[in-house]
């Protein structure tokens, strides 16, 4: 009798549990989504300066979509995992499953268009150097290639309970966060590494190369810390899915502030040059191109959208 009434007991806690747990995962993709919206509005004005009188290039939509998809991914995804609205709309398992391949695939949209972005600030600080071109690709196909095969075997593993919340997350996960993990890292020691080489030659104080470290250093170590912490979930699989939203919403914010900072600093009259010293074996403007086009005209310039331009060597001019 006992026995019985402890299993009962039991039972109820491990319910309970489960209650605040998904109460917890629901109100923290509440308070990412929250975050998202609170920071897109308050750096609107930029976007309406800095954004829309531009053509539309490449980089132009990488903006857009790094800022608004994650937003819209999160704003779908509260229809899931909700104690109130998810009863009512009778998800199967099968349901269920279709929601965790959607987000899947929606995370690996939106990490390969941020880790882009920092690419091409790796490719400017190198003067788009064809070695470390080369390097950084190869690199990053297998961040890709590692990412699609832990999502694959990592996706039949999940289980989810009766509002689809995620119960149980297989540790083949690790190999998809462990891609992100290495690549970020090598990205963000290749900056470090061009930067202290450049303060030892004595042409560090150039503004857009500090502002290159400088967006560089946060947003590698916000983006290490929150996919990180997104491996708690392997430990406890009762929040399992308490971070997936923070994961959307710091890499749409590291994303888009990247690219809007350079834009600051590129306000400012062509041919302006941003170096402080005359020693720099490269002539900094106040542009950044990502596209690989040039502009034809100095007028082309000044309507694109794009990055900023470390010439060549000692006027070797402008690479692309």
């Amino acid at each position: 009798m006992q026995g019985g009434n402890s299993s009962v007991y039991f039972s109820d806690s491990q319910d309970t549990d489960k209650a605040l747990a998904t109460e917890i995962d629901y109100r923290s993709s509440v308070g990412a989504l929250t975050f998202l919206v609170y920071d897109i509005c308050i750096s609107m004005d930029d976007e309406i300066n800095f954004v829309w009188p531009k053509p539309w290039t490449r980089t132009k939509f990488l903006y857009l979509f790094i800022r608004y998809v994650p937003l819209f991914v999160q704003i779908s995804i509260l229809a899931i995992g909700s104690r109130e609205l998810t009863p009512a709309l009778h998800f199967t398992p099968h349901d269920c499953f279709i929601w965790q391949v959607y987000q899947g695939v929606a995370t690996v949209l939106i990490f390969t268009a941020v880790d882009y972005v920092l690419i091409l600030r790796v490719y400017a600080l190198y003067n788009n150097n064809r070695t470390i071109r080369r390097l950084v690709l190869v690199a990053f196909a297998l961040e890709l290639c590692g990412m699609g095969v832990g999502l694959g075997l990592s996706l039949p593993g999940i289980q989810f309970d009766a509002i689809c919340v995620v119960t149980s997350i297989s540790d083949a996960l690790l190999i998809y966060a462990g891609s992100a993990l290495i690549f970020q890292t090598f990205l963000f020691t290749l900056t470090v590494f061009k930067f202290v080489k450049a303060v030892r030659e004595g042409w560090g104080d150039a503004p857009l190369l500090g502002l290159v470290m400088r967006d560089g250093t946060w947003a590698f170590f916000l983006l290490f810390a929150v996919i990180s912490s997104n491996l708690y979930g392997l430990k406890n699989n009762t929040f399992a899915n308490v971070l997936y939203a923070w994961l959307l919403s710091t890499f749409s914010f590291a994303g888009y502030h990247v690219l809007l900072n350079l834009d600051r600093l590129s306000d400012v009259p062509l041919g302006t040059s941003q170096s402080t010293t005359n020693d720099s074996p490269y002539q900094f403007t106040t542009r950044i191109i990502t596209d690989r086009e040039q502009a034809n005209s100095e007028r082309e310039l000044a309507a694109s959208h794009e990055l900023a331009i470390f010439s060549g060597p000692s006027g070797s001019g402008t690479s692309g």
